[in-house]
């Protein structure tokens, strides 16, 4: 049934779409379609016998370059982490907080604005290539020696808050998107809470519900944390030590 709903979102689509001409077709272009169709039925939604059709191509074209849908799934994850890199740099530069707070809200709304990027590189399990794996340790190298250099970090306690940041800002991504999946166009999310929860009920009334992800409130206190790590005796790096 997946497929099929799948099939006639594509097939709207590209109603009109020509065959390709034989040997056409390359691994790009592949990943491409993919990523636009993901878009209309989601990651879950994907199938090889879609994407083929989808690109207009035989159902074997795609498996020339993809044994099975995860080698599909692996290189879309691929191309999200390189995006992703892109589209959220860390600027350093100015006070310290404020570079941490714009990296990391950027980080979140790349997320909400992209829900495929979200599910492929913080909601599925899958190998990544040597190239993904090295670039994404090249940017957490950037970050973690301008935190040293800019800010006067030690570098463990850097890495620490960095990853205590990444780690809420990842994880707000994940709740948002599955708080997403799981509504109803045009429909209020059902939370459980009813006249009979006399507290929460009131704050619903106030627009704040359980399901509300108070991002703010965390990085504010992790970068607090990150502050007083600083200002405790010995909490500052000395130029040239470790």
């Amino acid at each position: 049934m997946a497929d099929s709903g799948a099939v006639a979102a594509s097939g709207r689509r590209n109603a009109k779409l020509k065959r390709r001409p034989r040997g056409s077709l390359d691994v790009e272009d592949i990943i491409t379609g993919a990523f636009e169709l993901a878009e209309d039925v989601s990651i879950s939604g994907l199938s090889m016998p879609v994407v083929a059709r989808h690109l207009g191509v035989p159902l074997t074209s795609i498996y020339w370059h993809f044994r099975k849908k995860e080698d599909l799934l692996d290189a879309m994850t691929d191309r999200a982490i390189k995006e992703y890199h892109f589209t959220t740099p860390f600027e350093g530069g100015g006070a310290w907080q404020q570079a941490l707070r714009t990296h990391f809200r950027n980080m979140r709304r790349v997320f909400q604005e992209n829900p495929v990027l979200c599910e492929l590189v913080l909601m599925r399990s899958g190998e990544l290539s040597p190239e993904a794996t090295h670039a994404s340790v090249d940017n957490l190298e950037k970050v973690i020696k301008t935190m040293v250099d800019d800010a006067g970090f030690k570098p463990d306690d850097a890495l620490t808050v960095y990853l205590a940041l990444s780690g809420h800002t990842q994880g707000t991504a994940i709740i948002e998107r599955l708080n997403a999946s799981q509504q109803r166009p045009g429909r209020r999310r059902v939370t459980g809470v009813t006249t009979a929860h006399p507290l929460l009920n009131k704050l619903e009334t106030k627009g704040h519900t359980i399901v509300d992800v108070e991002f703010e409130f965390t990085l504010d206190a992790i970068i607090k944390r990150a502050e007083d790590l600083l200002a405790s005796p010995g909490g500052r790096n000395r130029r040239g030590t470790n």
